[in-house]
């Protein structure tokens, strides 16, 4: 079979591997059907992630079709529709034992760490397979399931309710659908962005206030809708240190502040602000127990689903695919690989 791998930075090849097989009887075998590039993947390839270990096959946004299953598999068959959720953890540490499975001690991140999904087959343990209505959305619809999960874990995070003000800083693939989901759940919804194609995608998805913070005063547009008192809720997909250093000082009382980005350098916090207006910061990684939400979700949101999708390549074109996603004059977003 075919699987996409990376051998080192900047080195990164489709060649034959030998069919997996099924070694334990709570596991199935799954051909993969179409798989979306994350950002990581492309911090992967280009050798700036500091976790990966080479070589390793990328991916970990994907669907997928059930070929077989282990003895103890007796809920899915042959012919069912699933996605993946790409993480293991030991079950053991604390972080799994309250219910934080997704900060393991001993995690491992599929296409990173350990072998990911672009591959033609691939299997995986039943507890980490989700099943979805095929008629419902299309295999390529459903790569997104994976990062909406992170949307669904951070706005869990940052508590979300109906009435909420969020703001998002960044309108990149994962701002976008963290706003989404925000928006799904009753909040009216900030977006700053100033790249002017992805600001109009943030429209096209209804959101609420869509900014250009190079053209707009931001803090005087969240002073004008919430008469000073500030926005309840904020998150960062865009990473800049100045906007995160700034979010105490947009945030309301009480207010929350989930921070999504890997900052290079530590950034300072006015803890004098964070104490007078009893913030809350909330860190946030991968997900947990999100994909039955999202399972259900998705369908109601193919319109944005497909507006996200602005390219789709057979893997064979999986360099062609890299450098559009790479380039900035391309207008991708989220780029999904299809396996025959």
């Amino acid at each position: 079979m075919k699987a996409i791998v990376v051998r080192g930075a900047m080195d990164m090849v489709m060649e034959d591997r030998p069919m997996p097989q099924i070694t334990a009887p709570d596991q199935v075998l799954v051909r993969v059907h179409a798989a979306g590039i994350c950002g990581s993947d492309v911090h992967v390839y280009h050798g700036t992630n500091p976790f990966a270990k080479y070589p390793v096959v990328l991916g970990h946004e994907a669907s997928g079709e059930i070929v077989e299953t282990g003895q103890a598999v007796s809920d899915l068959k042959a012919g069912d529709s699933v996605v993946f959720e790409p993480i293991r953890y030991c079950g053991k540490c604390y972080a799994c034992r309250t219910g934080h499975h997704n900060v393991c001690r001993e995690l491992k991140v599929l296409g990173c760490i350990v072998d990911g999904i672009f591959q033609e087959y691939v299997v995986m343990p039943r507890s980490q397979v989700y099943q979805f209505d095929a008629s419902k959305m299309t295999y390529q619809q459903a790569a997104l399931c994976e990062p909406y999960t992170i949307g669904a874990q951070a706005t869990s995070r940052g508590d979300v309710q109906p009435g909420d003000l969020v703001l998002v800083h960044g309108a990149g693939p994962i701002g976008l659908i963290v706003a989404d989901v925000a928006k799904s759940k009753g909040a009216k919804v900030i977006i700053s962005e100033p790249n002017e194609k992805r600001l109009e995608m943030a429209k096209a998805f209804g959101l609420d206030y869509p900014v250009n913070p190079m053209k707009q005063d931001l803090d005087q547009l969240i002073s004008d809708l919430t008469e000073g008192e500030g926005v309840n809720v904020i998150f960062d997909a865009a990473g800049v240190p100045a906007i995160i250093a700034h979010a105490v000082d947009q945030l309301s009382p009480a207010g929350r502040f989930v921070p999504m980005t890997f900052g290079k350098e530590p950034i300072p916090v006015d803890f004098k602000t964070v104490n007078a207006k009893q913030l809350t910061i909330l860190g946030t990684r991968h997900q947990y127990q999100k994909f039955p939400e999202i399972v259900e979700l998705l369908p109601q949101k193919l319109d944005h689903v497909d507006m996200l999708t602005t390219h789709i390549f057979p893997a064979e074109e999986y360099k062609k695919a890299f450098d559009t996603l790479a380039d900035p004059g391309s207008g991708a977003c989220k780029v999904v690989l299809t396996f025959a």
